[in-house]
This record gives structure tokens, sequence and C-alpha cells, in this order.
């Protein structure tokens, strides 16, 4: 299918642009806003479209929209539309029944920007809440901690011991004389 007979209207390729740019930005800090990558497009087909499009459109559909020699395609109005053309051509090919109009407009209506659910889980084995508690500190790190357990801080940082004495930062200066 050319992207001549892809028919989006000029909103909804703004939406795809949109939600591209989106999966692009927490997939790399660096690219530009007009780029998108292999991981992002990953990412975006595996959350939004169904499960037989994510190793065509990693393996087909974005190699052959992206610029020739570069790891990315471009985010424009042509290469959109080739991009959502190759895909809804190849759900048509497998005899799927588009729900829209069109797969077009069905794969367009599918997108969905980003979410951050699950990027940071607890631990399931429980062995990480001891890292929190203060009150099984020795040595130097239980002074950085009050007795409820809440740093203190700078001043929990800062060696505000006196360095004078027989041995430097004794804390019990003076105290030979009263034990013996």
């Amino acid at each position: 299918m050319s992207s001549d007979e892809v028919q989006l209207s000029k909103a909804e390729t703004k939406k795809v642009k949109e939600i591209f740019r989106e999966y692009m930005k927490i997939t790399s800090k660096s690219a530009s806003p007009d780029q998108i990558n292999s991981k992002a497009i990953g990412k975006l087909t595996k959350k939004c479209w169904p499960k037989e499009l994510c190793l065509y459109t990693d393996t087909v559909a974005f190699p052959a929209c992206k610029e020739k020699g570069k790891p990315f395609m471009l985010i424009n109005d042509e290469k959109i539309k080739e991009f959502i053309g190759r895909c809804a051509s190849k759900m048509r090919s497998l005899g799927k029944t588009a729900k829209e109009s069109s797969w077009e407009l069905e794969l367009v209506s599918m997108l969905s920007p980003p979410t951050m659910e699950g990027v940071t889980k607890e631990s399931k084995t429980g062995n990480v809440s001891h890292f929190t508690d203060a009150s099984g500190y020795t040595g130097t790190h239980k002074e950085r901690f009050d007795e409820s357990g809440k740093g203190k801080g700078k001043s929990g940082r800062e060696d505000t011991t006196p360095k004078d004495g027989y041995v430097q930062a004794f804390k019990d200066k003076g105290t030979y004389d009263q034990s013996h």
C-alpha cells in the first residue's frame, strides 16, 4: 500500500506526531524532537497496538520508513502516513477487521501517551525494608540519624568532635582519671 492511500486528517496526523514525540522523550534525552528511534517505536507498539504488529514494526515497517543509514525515522506527515499505512496493510493481510472505518483510523485511535506505571516496584522478597531502618546502623552511620530515624542532614555528616587530646576524636576526653 502506498502512503498516498492513507487518509489521515491533519488532526490525526498531529496526534500521532505528539504521541511519537512523547515516546521519544522517554527513550532518548539527546535526540531531536523531530525523530523517533526503534526503541521508542517498540515501546509504542507494545503498549498500544495488537501483538501481531510488534514484531512487524521492528523488523519491516520501521526499517522501511527510517532514514537511510540512520537509526531514526523523521516525524513528519509523509513518514507517519507511510508507517501507519504499512502497519494497517499488515493488519489487513492477517485478515483482521477494523472496528473503525479503516485500519489506519483504528491504529491512530489506539495510540495513547506513555505512562510511568510499574517503573519502580517494591521488592517482592521484602529484604530491602531494613535499609531504611536506622536503628541497626553502627559506627559513624548511626550518628547521621536521630532517635526517630530521621536524617540529621549536614550536621550528621560533619565531623564535630574536637581534634585535641591524646587520641584525636576521642569522645570521652577527660574521663580517664574518673574511671581509675
